[in-house]
């Protein structure tokens, strides 16, 4: 090969990573999406590896794109040499680490963050395992301290001294995005039956208020609570993360501000320190894709 060639334009794959996302999701919002980059970072990562290739590999249309003739030349080879690197990757750490790490999430991320802490993990850790239990952050302090849980993402009410702070998360008030219900009186609110801070907080703002309310629900899950409010039987508070499309912040209905709370990552003194570092960062990158407080 001429040294010409050599110093001309080069693929790497992570501009085949961009084009792979964008062309399986349709849009290059999409793609970002599930590359956990902006939509701007993708656009111009297809827009250099097009400069490259000097062909254009898509055509936009309304909200999406759609694959040219030589993007559609392009999509085989770009998952042959993907999949070539990535089985090169898993080749070459052969000596990878083994065992099990113990997490507890907050089910409310169920949908959100931990498909993507998953991945991460797996092709990070492929030799490990990971032991899920998603519940109540009011649970996982203890946990840590009896050995049950190597790592937990919570919200606690006080932050301990070793605990990392990944996020801060508003807790707003919320209500079905098809009834009006916080104009109710009395105020008809789930909650959640546990001892929980957020509860007790929620409780003691409506009662400064001088708010007539009435608890009409409770729920040991996020999804019970979640369930109450979209059908319309009730108001309650939730993190702002875990909207759904039935579910809408009720910011101009006069209750109380909630202010918000830390996300913490605390850690279990025995954790296995390889697997909980490569966990932590991985938890760490993917909360970024949360929304700021409000």
């Amino acid at each position: 090969m001429s040294e010409t060639n050599r110093s001309g334009p080069q693929l790497d794959s992570d501009l085949l990573r961009s084009f792979l996302a964008v062309a399986k999701a349709g849009s290059v919002s999409a793609g970002a999406n599930r590359l956990l980059r902006t939509q701007s970072a993708i656009s111009l990562q297809v827009q250099k590896l097009e400069d490259i290739v000097g062909q254009q590999l898509f055509e936009r249309h309304g909200r999406g794109v759609l694959l040219t003739t030589r993007g559609e030349q392009l999509l085989p080879i770009a998952r042959q040499v993907v999949e070539t690197l990535d089985q090169t990757v898993l080749f070459m750490r052969e000596a990878q680490v083994r065992g099990e790490i113990r997490l507890g999430i907050p089910e409310e991320y169920g949908d959100t963050l931990l498909p993507s802490i998953l991945s991460g993990f797996s092709e990070e850790q492929p030799g490990a395992r990971i032991l899920l239990r998603c519940g109540s952050s009011v649970e996982f302090p203890a946990a840590l301290l009896q050995g049950e849980l190597d790592l937990a993402l919570h919200t606690p009410e006080s932050v301990a001294v070793n605990d990392v702070i990944v996020h801060r998360e508003a807790a707003i008030w919320t209500g079905s995005a098809f009834h009006d219900v916080q104009s109710r009186r009395p105020l008809p609110v789930a909650l959640f039956d546990k001892a929980c801070w957020w509860r007790e907080r929620c409780l003691d703002l409506l009662q400064k208020a001088g708010l007539d309310y009435e608890i009409v629900c409770t729920s040991e899950s996020v999804a019970g609570v979640r369930a109450a409010i979209s059908a319309g039987v009730a108001v309650g508070v939730l993190p702002q993360s875990s909207l759904t499309d039935r579910i809408r912040y009720l910011a101009d209905a006069g209750l109380p501000l909630l202010g918000e709370t830390p996300l913490v990552l605390s850690r279990a003194s025995g954790a296995e320190a390889v697997l909980a570092d490569s966990l932590t960062a991985i938890i760490a990158r993917t909360v970024r894709t949360l929304k700021p407080a409000a």
